[in-house]
């Protein structure tokens, strides 16, 4: 038999500031707020008591990640692979403008109001009425 959970981590972080769920009390929200640890000093604190505590294979598992962490291979490749991942969010991003003011042009040659252009594609009078010119 399989149990398969899916979490998603935004809802987990507000579930845990409301105090809905308690990282000492569940080892999955535990692993998962780990996740986070990076981010969130509070929740680095809290998982630190706990391992000290009573998980004696969470306390294993983050004194491996703080000693990666000082290892200037493995921060060269997180910062590279991090770079990546934002290149490529902002290449989508420029991709996805690309289309809406294709999209916005197209309307416009069909004679489209400039509201409904602005209602449909989230683009600014101003933009809309740059690419009129155009």
């Amino acid at each position: 038999m399989i149990e398969i959970h899916f979490m998603e981590l935004p809802k987990l972080l507000i579930k845990w500031r409301n105090r809905e769920v308690d990282p000492r009390e569940d080892q999955l929200v535990r692993w998962l707020l780990l996740l986070e640890a990076s981010e969130d000093e509070e929740i680095t604190h809290v998982l630190e008591e706990i391992a000290m505590q009573e998980d004696k294979v969470l306390k294993k598992a983050m004194d491996e990640w703080e000693r990666v962490s000082q290892d200037p291979e493995v921060l060269l490749a997180y910062e590279a692979r991090r770079k990546a991942l934002l290149d490529e969010n902002s290449a989508l991003k420029r991709a996805e403008k690309k289309g809406i003011v294709k999209v916005a042009s197209g309307m416009l040659q069909k004679g489209i109001d400039e509201d409904t252009i602005i209602e449909l594609t989230g683009l600014t009078r101003e933009e809309v009425q740059k690419l009129r010119q155009q």
